[in-house]
């Protein structure tokens, strides 16, 4: 098997090479190895949004370009090698914007990905909680239905970049009756709607 990446690829890894490198050049950032989730810069990733590089993955009826894995990886390989201020799109791209274009609504697609490829979505992740780290299904946080809403009361903790996401991702327990990893929902909404701090 030939594991080498092919000439388009390598022409991809040169390009992402060549705008981080002006990038750095230009004294917009500076490099850091935890920038990934600690470097939070609205602008880069705007620009990394214009690039066409948020949703690379994503079939293209739903915004995406349609690429291949291999090329996120590569993208995200450099991203990780130059230490970009990739944290306010991060977990958008890489995680809540591939659940929605598989497993949302019509309606969570139209409104929510455009948001998400156009970088102004900055996503954390409310999973943990102060007695359910890696054990998940421990956690104590509950969303009880209210009509067409859920009333969501409990704590996450060590949501990396919390203070600057404006869309929360988070799990909570829907069903108190259920064994300990089932009952689980997801969520996803703003951080600025009442009650959230």
């Amino acid at each position: 098997m030939d594991f080498r990446l092919n000439e388009e690829q390598e022409k991809f890894r040169q390009e992402i090479r060549d705008f981080l490198e002006g990038e750095i050049k230009q004294g917009l950032w500076e490099p850091s190895c935890d920038a990934w989730i600690m470097g939070h810069d609205p602008e880069f990733t705007k620009r990394v949004s214009q690039k066409g590089w948020i949703g690379l993955t994503w079939p293209k009826e739903h915004g995406g370009q349609g690429r291949s894995y291999i090329d996120r990886l590569i993208l995200t390989e450099e991203m990780l090698r130059y230490g970009a201020p990739a944290a306010c799109h991060w977990f958008a791209d890489r995680q809540i914007g591939g659940a929605i274009v598989h497993y949302g609504t019509e309606e969570q697609r139209r409104e929510l990905l455009p948001m998400i490829l156009r970088g102004e979505a900055y996503v954390g992740l409310g999973m943990s909680e102060p007695d359910a780290g890696s054990d998940l299904a421990s956690l104590k946080t509950k969303a009880t239905e209210d009509g067409d809403e859920f009333i969501i009361d409990g704590q996450k903790t060590w949501t990396s970049g919390g203070s600057h996401m404006n869309w929360i991702y988070l799990v909570a327990r829907t069903d108190p009756d259920a064994a300990k990893h089932k009952g689980i929902s997801e969520f996803f909404f703003r951080t600025d709607l009442p009650g959230v701090n």
